[in-house]
């Protein structure tokens, strides 16, 4: 990616604010971990004790491995149960979002401003800042949802085996990190599809793609198959599933004592991962199948408390300071919604010929699907407020494109760039 110098300063300057940003909300917020981090933490902990990857509860493929294995336990092995290292490395993933967000803008079409400003809204942005305080997969899955789509683009402009391959890779790392990034193989397969190579070489690379990803996250697969029975990437796709669909669900998350199950889960946890997650998952279809209408309209309930403005409150009484990041952080997000929606004039799909730059309306629609199938994946499940956080980053890309179009037509000058190479 060739930046002229100007251009090279301005993105640097953007990355050290967001960095600076992000080690001062370190600095000024401190939390104590809880709930999924606290199994996160466990699972690191234990693996770099040789007890294994098992969690406080006992449980060995409940949560995702890929942040506790590839994040935390590294950290603990050479430095001990350093949390203050693990949120500076969080910083430092949070720069590499800003600079994706730079490059995929520039895949989207985006002329220099598009691009500055695609960074400038992410570095900014409060939440980026605020949860690399807490020891969550979503601090590792952000820069890997990004990298994954930022090659899938790549390909589709320009064919290359290699970047088939790191693509895959990327996405074998996304599974292993969060399931519902996946999500994002289709916008992916899709930007493949519309390469400008024959259909012979798009296939074989597709094949190359599956293949990397199957190599990346087949070990942890064949593990699970070996010490569970089953070679599932974890075991809390029926529990989710079940939380987001029963009888008493709301479309949030919801604990498990608060559904029709809770009264016997304790009993049904003892039947095993990979049994108990079955028998919720059977619960959930059951409830699905006998209500369709009614499961239709929490789903619907669900893609609005997505995508509902941060103007909830926390647990606790907010203090001052808490009050006011609130508000900062709720306008922040209409804006760059609002704006991100102003794109939707320049979306566009279709192939080009050989030797051509694929067209950035074609590129933007490929964002908006990867927004679209993300959204439809916790539509299935259930909402937490910071599942959002990795699909954000896109979001500020559309905004960035639509606000350099209004400047641009205020000067009269042509409406679309293509992204060159």
């Amino acid at each position: 990616m060739r930046l002229n110098l100007g251009e090279r300063h301005w993105l640097w300057l953007i990355v050290v604010a967001g960095l600076v940003l992000r080690v001062a909300a370190v600095l000024a917020f401190p939390h104590v971990p809880e709930g999924d981090e606290q199994a996160y933490l466990s699972m690191a902990s234990n693996l770099v004790h040789g007890q294994g990857i098992v969690d406080f509860m006992g449980n060995r493929a409940m949560y995702n491995v890929g942040y506790p294995l590839f994040l935390l336990a590294p950290i603990f092995q050479v430095f001990g149960e350093n949390l203050l290292l693990v949120r500076l490395l969080q910083v430092v993933l949070g720069g590499v979002s800003i600079v994706l967000c730079h490059a995929i803008a520039r895949e989207a079409g985006a002329g220099r401003l598009g691009r500055l400003l695609a960074a400038a809204l992410w570095a900014s942005y409060l939440p980026a800042a605020l949860y690399v305080v807490y020891l969550q997969k979503e601090n590792l899955l952000t820069p890997l949802l990004l990298a994954g789509l930022w090659l899938a683009l790549l390909l589709a402009r320009r064919p290359s085996y290699r970047l088939a391959a790191a693509c895959g890779a990327v996405f074998g790392l996304i599974a292993l990190t969060g399931n519902a990034g996946l999500a994002l193989l289709g916008a992916a397969g899709l930007a493949l599809l519309l390469t400008p190579a024959g259909l012979s070489q798009t296939l074989r690379q597709l094949a190359l793609a599956l293949a990397t990803l199957l190599l990346v996250a087949g070990p942890w697969m064949w593990r699970n198959a070996e010490v569970l029975g089953s070679p599932v990437l974890n075991t809390n796709g029926g529990f989710n599933l079940y939380l987001g669909n029963n009888p008493a669900a709301t479309g949030m998350y919801m604990s498990i004592g608060d559904t029709p199950r809770g009264a016997d889960w304790a009993a049904l946890r003892k039947t095993g991962e990979v049994a108990a997650s079955a028998t919720l998952r059977a619960d959930a279809l059951n409830w699905i199948a006998s209500h369709p209408t009614d499961f239709a309209t929490l789903a619907l309930r669900k893609a609005a408390h997505f995508w509902t403005p941060p103007w909830h409150q926390g647990r606790d009484q907010p203090s001052g300071a808490e009050a006011l990041v609130r508000k900062v952080w709720l306008v922040q997000y209409l804006v760059i919604v609002l704006t991100a929606l102003a794109s939707l004039p320049w979306l566009g799909l279709r192939r080009p010929r050989a030797g051509q730059a694929g067209p950035a309306g074609r590129n933007l629609t490929l964002l908006w699907f990867a927004l679209l199938a993300y959204t439809a994946v916790h539509m299935v499940f259930y909402v937490i407020y910071r599942y959002r956080e990795p699909i954000m980053p896109l979001v500020c890309v559309l905004a960035a494109v639509a606000l350099e179009q209004f400047v641009l037509r205020r000067r009269e000058r042509p409406v679309i760039q293509i992204a060159s190479a």
